[in-house]
């Protein structure tokens, strides 16, 4: 019974409440659109212009001066220059001061005379190039004018021990020359064990033409390289 009541009593307040929304709705929004608004009349006349700041003078401008002439040059102060007037009196020319001719001049060896305009000068003898010192260490070969040549060979003998193994290789030696070619030091830059000694053996019997090097005999640093191979 209760719901019943409390149902009852929201329906019947629920139409009132739309109605009154609807009211100030039209009240607010509807109403002011439909009535007459009166509107302030614009100024019925308008000056023709409006008063503007006036502008400021301008700077002032310096005053141009002429431009001065160059003084004419004074034909007395250069005689070399042409007149640009008639002299009143014509002058006689003057005659050009002697010029001593040149004569021969006297060098060591005696004393004489040389036609007019011949000259006879004395120039200090040009010295020879220095050549260079003598190097105190041995001379690489590809630093040598010439490259010196093997003029004494002697074959390697090779080693029993190594050809019944069959070993082969390349021995690389450097050997230092003396000032007559002959090979003086001797030491092994690539190792073959049992080749090593047949190659220096060989080696040390070779000879070569000597080398100069800025005209002086000189020791020279080379490599020899050395093929053992089994026929």
């Amino acid at each position: 019974m209760e719901r019943s009541g409390l149902r009852s009593h929201l329906s019947g307040t629920v139409p009132i409440s739309i109605a009154l929304h609807l009211a100030a709705l039209l009240l607010f929004l509807i109403i002011p659109l439909t009535a007459n608004m009166i509107l302030p009349d614009p100024s019925p006349h308008l000056p023709d212009y409006f008063p503007v700041a006036p502008m400021p003078p301008p700077p002032p401008v310096a005053p141009v001066r002429p431009p001065t002439a160059a003084p004419a040059p004074d034909a007395t102060m250069n005689p070399a220059l042409a007149p640009t007037s008639a002299p009143s009196s014509i002058t006689e020319e003057r005659a050009l001061p002697d010029v001593p001719e040149l004569g021969a001049i006297s060098g060591v060896g005696g004393s004489g005379s040389a036609p007019p305009g011949e000259l006879i000068s004395e120039r200090p003898p040009v010295a020879p190039p220095a050549q260079p010192p003598r190097p105190a260490a041995p001379v690489r070969v590809a630093d040598l004018p010439v490259v010196p040549r093997k003029i004494v060979d002697a074959r390697p003998i090779y080693p029993e021990i190594a050809r019944a193994a069959r070993v082969e290789g390349t021995v690389i030696m450097e050997a230092v020359l003396d000032t007559g070619g002959r090979v003086t030091q001797l030491r092994v830059l690539r190792s073959v064990p049992m080749l090593d000694q047949a190659a220096l053996d060989a080696v040390r019997q070779w000879r070569y033409t000597p080398s100069l090097y800025g005209g002086h005999p000189v020791s020279v640093l080379m490599t020899i390289t050395m093929r053992f191979q089994l026929q």
